[in-house]
């Protein structure tokens, strides 16, 4: 598990021909790296030329800016950055990008740190910028060719607080005007109001006002990224199944009672009672293998030594719109007739970032439909042609509802028309609940 930060900040020290100082603004580095220290992370500095970055907005009664200044360590890095050649993207699980004016300057076209970026980004890493950081984010092209930001939900210093600061014609270029131009679907709030995007591993802050928030949203994100989601399939000799199915629902309840666990389920196939599924999540790997030596995990793995008619069939993915634990676990109503389906999807080579370019823009549609308790999108690991949906709706009337809710005409045509082997209906699992079986 990497455990390491990226922070960017500039070396750029003026702000056009007005005469006053610039660098990167205090506080846009030391909340967000307040909140990664105390979770366990280690921030490493970058700026383009390397050593000493210059300081915007140094105000030691902010607490956290006194901390971050009283503490040796980081005040000896911040006097001596690394430059990018330096710097091995591999060691990285994420890469922030502070603020301040100077950002305008020398970040958005140092070919070294965009490198640095696309490659962090790429090994399923977060970005995360705050205020005129973002401008670093302006010119990162990823493998495809395509921008970073293109598509993506951002926010940034505004243009009104660029007016409001009167800099908008010192300034080389307004930050919002560019981001838009580049593609970016733009997000504000008034005036030095915090306001925080999170779009796709991409976290951006509007001012100094939302340092502390993106900060926390990068967390979030990195905890998401560690996660470990797996689905179990197990196939039972028909005089097992009941013992078997005890012995999971032992497993999901001693699960779900340890805080390392995200969601843990058990289900049935509707057409193949004896066909079991275990879908679970937990925070690490480490958590997973510590739970295998519970007494639950014990007498299962014991029991399916000797009760399936084939070995058990485990998938490894990665969830493409991760939700949280609290959204993982919400649950059906009393008096709903919940309806559970996952649809393996194999698309053919080529085709793979239009499935999950389509789904991006329809996921937070499904999401809202009255009738869904859960969706998600998942890629399986080692292929990234295939694809798993996790769907949980509240009844038949609710699925039907999906089928014919217009978002998801585009997700039905690709899967009419791109994948290796239709109809797509034969990747598609009817399942049935048994544990927990909570309810609102």
């Amino acid at each position: 598990m990497k455990k390491k930060i990226l922070f960017v900040v500039t070396n750029h020290v003026k702000k056009g021909n007005t005469g006053e100082k610039t660098g990167f603004y205090l506080s846009e580095v030391t909340h967000p790296w307040d909140i990664l220290i105390d979770a366990g992370y280690e921030v490493d500095f970058v700026s383009p030329k390397g050593g000493k970055a210059p300081i915007e907005g140094f105000n030691l009664s902010d607490s956290t800016n006194k901390k971050f200044w009283l503490n040796a360590k980081y005040q000896q890095k911040i006097e001596n950055t690394m430059r990018p050649d330096h710097i091995n993207p591999e060691d990285y699980a994420a890469m922030h990008y502070a603020g301040g004016h100077g950002a305008m300057w020398d970040l958005p076209n140092n070919k070294k740190l965009i490198a640095i970026a696309s490659t962090i980004y790429e090994n399923n890493g977060i970005i995360s910028a705050i205020s005129h950081g973002v401008a670093g984010l302006l010119n990162i092209k990823l493998s495809d060719d395509k921008y970073l930001i293109g598509g993506k939900k951002i926010n940034a210093f505004t243009n009104e607080e660029e007016t409001a600061v009167k800099l908008e014609k010192t300034a080389p270029f307004l930050l919002e005007s560019k981001l838009i131009e580049k593609g970016a679907i733009f997000e504000k709030s008034g005036l030095w109001q915090p306001h925080v995007t999170v779009d796709h591993r991409l976290v951006t802050g509007q001012n100094p006002q939302s340092a502390k928030a993106v900060g926390e949203a990068l967390l979030e994100q990195l905890i998401i990224s560690e996660t470990v989601s797996k689905l179990t399939m197990f196939e039972v000799k028909e005089n097992a199944v009941e013992q078997f199915r005890k012995a999971l629902t032992a497993y999901v309840a001693a699960s779900l009672s340890s805080k390392e666990n995200i969601m843990s389920e058990a289900f049935f196939e509707r057409d193949k009672p004896n066909i079991l599924w275990l879908i679970e999540r937990w925070n690490e790997k480490r958590q997973l293998e510590n739970f295998s030596q519970k007494k639950q995990a014990i007498a299962l793995q014991s029991l399916a030594e000797k009760s399936l008619k084939t070995a058990p069939r485990t998938f490894y993915v990665k969830d493409l719109e991760p939700l949280t634990k609290e959204q993982w676990r919400k649950t059906s109503k009393k008096e709903d007739n919940q309806l559970v389906i996952m649809l393996f999807v194999d698309g053919k080579k080529g085709t793979e970032q239009h499935f999950k370019d389509t789904y991006h823009i329809a996921m937070p549609q499904f999401r809202s439909e009255p009738g869904v308790v859960t969706y998600q999108l998942s890629e399986i690991e080692g292929d990234e042609t295939q694809f798993v949906t996790y769907e949980k709706f509240r009844s038949n009337d609710a699925f039907q509802f999906h089928l014919n809710f217009p978002p998801i005409k585009p997700v039905i045509e690709y899967l009419e028309t791109s994948i290796k082997k239709p109809p797509f209906q034969n990747g598609l699992y009817n399942l049935i609940e048994f544990a927990p079986l909570t309810r609102e």
